[in-house]
């Protein structure tokens, strides 16, 4: 059986601008509620519907504006697209699973034509490190968490809970300029079952 590879999108597969527009952050501030902080992650509606239900209607027309320079301006890294190539080339499937709020889900599945799956908060309706999300990506790819190596940049959201469902997980510092390039020849060296992985 095939080892399974899923990525984290933001930070890892997908860069965002130096300089950001950041929409929500005017509607989910500081002062919000954890649960509408939550809920921006979780509910598969525009961030229209946040604004209204906060009465902040006057305020549509800039966060539409800023949601399209936002994802106007995503890219993804340099490594990205050979190194998914290699590893499904390999028979790996591959996977995203991201906390994503629900402007953003049409674009990554446009960056990643090849990814098999796409496992996004806003449609699960649960948020890493929920053990919710990891067992949808599971059932999705027909895999075990033991079968899967998840590779993120957030030690909570990435390391911490996929480690706690039964994954194997490692962390990527794109700061640092670590690429995925470590990633695929791990899985080269081992078919099957990812048994063991050295540090970035």
């Amino acid at each position: 059986m095939a080892s399974t590879i899923i990525f984290d999108a933001f930070g890892t597969l997908i860069q965002r601008a130096k300089k950001r527009e950041n929409p929500y952050a005017r509607l989910v501030t500081p002062e919000a509620s954890a649960d509408l902080r939550r809920q921006v992650l979780t509910r598969n509606v525009p961030i229209d519907v946040f604004a209204k239900e906060q009465g902040l209607e006057h305020l549509i027309p800039l966060l539409r504006r800023e949601i399209e320079n936002e994802i106007a301006a995503l890219a993804l890294y340099p490594d990205v697209l050979e190194t998914i190539a290699r590893l499904r080339g390999a028979g790996h499937k591959i996977a995203v699973c991201s906390n994503l709020a629900f402007e953003y889900c049409a674009t990554v599945r446009l960056l990643l034509p090849t990814v098999d799956e796409f496992v996004f908060s806003c449609e699960v309706g649960a948020a890493k490190p929920q053990p919710q999300i990891f067992d949808e990506a599971c059932q999705r790819l027909r895999c075990r968490p033991r079968d899967v190596l998840f590779i993120g940049d957030s030690k909570r959201a990435d390391f911490e809970g996929p480690l706690a469902f039964g994954m194997r997980a490692r962390l990527i510092d794109r700061e640092a300029r670590q690429t995925l390039e470590a990633v695929r020849l791990a899985a080269a060296k081992y078919s099957g079952l990812l048994e063991s992985y050295s540090e970035f």
